[in-house]
């Protein structure tokens, strides 16, 4: 299964996330077998099917019992989906259309519109038609699921009570971890290349709106955008909040097929084409021209901020005052220049769950020190140059209420949620009708029998 190629993946990741409708038995096939009926809802053996493909093609392993777990899972979604139902939740068509546009333009970024209409044997409006009400289900099952457990909270002596209940010798050691901040800054971009970049946006958007060219052929050939020349500029669906300030501000005051005048953002200049537009939602094309940093950028950004950290020492401004108003790094200088684990968001970040190039910038500071300017990478793979702040170091230690507070009151939370979720499942079995066919995993699930 390993070896599936990433089409194949690919279709079988949107089987898992859209749920496919029935086809049409052609001569010789079997009738899909119905594994549960819950409520009003039907769970066959080909949702349980798609399911386990596209686990072990992502890595999961199977110890014998994954396919059950499947299926559980199935179990669990329907019971929330009728309980949706019975609270009269209701999903808006906005949001509707807005997870529509998400989920297929991932997937036909993977594999281009003709070879997914190739596929599944319909367009693209068609299928869109086939998984909405699947949608629709997915984002009620989300929209219950978020609303119990909103409805659980824990005071400050349940965290305390959860962690005397804790057995010490199963706690064990928590990883080192680190705050750190920074503040970034760009070299400056020459006023030449500057100058060129309008130029040539100014002259592509005149050969679109004066000698009717198609602005997808000339951003096929001119785009500065990764990838951006193979998608012709194609920038799919986005809403609000998706890009950058300065270039939503153009967009969204723009018609639909409009051709902005050339604009600037952080990545260079743009041109936009509006295709589409669905209330708060754009489709929309651009062309992008980078910018060339002047000669002496590297120096002086390196001079700028090594006259920061000479006032950041000399305590004329804190690090965070420095950073929220000199650092170009729109995602960290609101808060000072915080740096924040991806995957949680905590300011407290594993060392193990450095990146590799931050982990040995800091590992060498001490508690307390800003480090001298250093080359980095931004997200868009431009240099730029920081200077970083090690504003605490913790080393592995057992967990405690004074360092490890909100960790252990996350823990305390889950488990409270887990516990209240289990009494409603209880109640569930007495009031949705729940009805499990005979298979393989009649053992396994006595839970929703008994």
């Amino acid at each position: 299964m390993r070896l599936l190629s990433h089409l194949a993946a690919t279709c079988l990741m949107l089987i898992h996330f859209a749920g496919l409708t029935a086809q049409p038995l052609m001569p010789g096939e079997t009738l899909d077998r119905i594994v549960a009926v819950i409520g009003d809802d039907v769970i066959l053996e080909s949702d349980v099917d798609n399911q386990y493909d596209y686990l072990l093609i992502n890595g999961e392993r199977d110890n014998g019992t994954l396919r059950c777990q499947i299926l559980e899972n199935l179990i669990i979604s329907k019971l929330l989906l009728n309980k949706a139902r019975q609270d009269s939740i209701e999903i808006g068509e906005d949001q509707v259309e807005s997870e529509l546009d998400r989920r297929m333009e991932y997937f036909i970024s993977q594999v281009g519109t003709e070879e997914f209409e190739r596929i599944y044997g319909k367009s693209v409006a068609e299928f869109r038609l086939d998984i909405r009400d699947e949608i629709r289900n997915d984002l009620l099952v989300e929209r219950m699921r978020g609303t119990m457990q909103s409805e659980v909270d824990v005071t400050p002596k349940e965290v305390k009570d959860f962690f005397k209940s804790l057995n010490p010798d199963s706690i064990g050691l928590l990883p080192a971890e680190v705050m750190i901040n920074q503040i970034v800054i760009t070299p400056p971009f020459s006023e030449s290349s500057e100058q060129k970049a309008q130029t040539t946006l100014a002259d592509l958007r005149r050969k679109v709106l004066e000698e009717n060219a198609s602005f997808e052929d000339l951003a096929a050939r001119n785009t500065d955008e990764p990838g951006g020349r193979s998608r012709k500029g194609d920038l799919g669906w986005f809403g609000r909040g998706q890009m950058v300030p300065e270039f939503e501000e153009v967009a969204f005051q723009m018609r639909v097929g409009d051709v902005s005048e050339p604009f600037k953002t952080e990545f260079g200049y743009h041109i936009i084409k509006l295709y589409e537009r669905r209330g708060e939602r754009l489709r929309a094309a651009h062309i992008l021209k980078k910018l060339e940093y002047t000669a002496d950028g590297d120096a002086k950004a390196i001079d700028s901020l090594n006259k920061l950290r000479t006032l950041i020492l000399a305590d004329s401004f804190t690090f965070e005052q420095a950073a929220i108003r000199y650092s170009s790094d729109r995602i960290t200088k609101h808060c000072g220049g915080c740096i924040s684990n991806p995957e949680n968001g905590d300011l407290r970040i594993p060392m193990d769950a450095l990146d590799p190039d931050l982990y040995f910038k800091i590992d060498e500071l001490k508690a307390g020190e800003v480090s001298k300017p250093m080359e980095m990478r931004q997200a868009d793979g431009s240099r730029a140059f920081h200077i970083l702040y090690l504003k605490k170091k913790l080393p592995p230690h057992r967990p405690n209420l004074k360092d490890d507070y909100q960790k252990i009151q996350n823990a305390a939370l889950q488990a409270k949620q887990a516990e209240k979720f289990e009494a409603w499942m209880q109640s569930a079995k007495k009031n949705i009708y729940i009805d499990i066919k005979p298979t393989e995993c009649s053992n396994a699930l006595k839970f929703w029998t008994e």
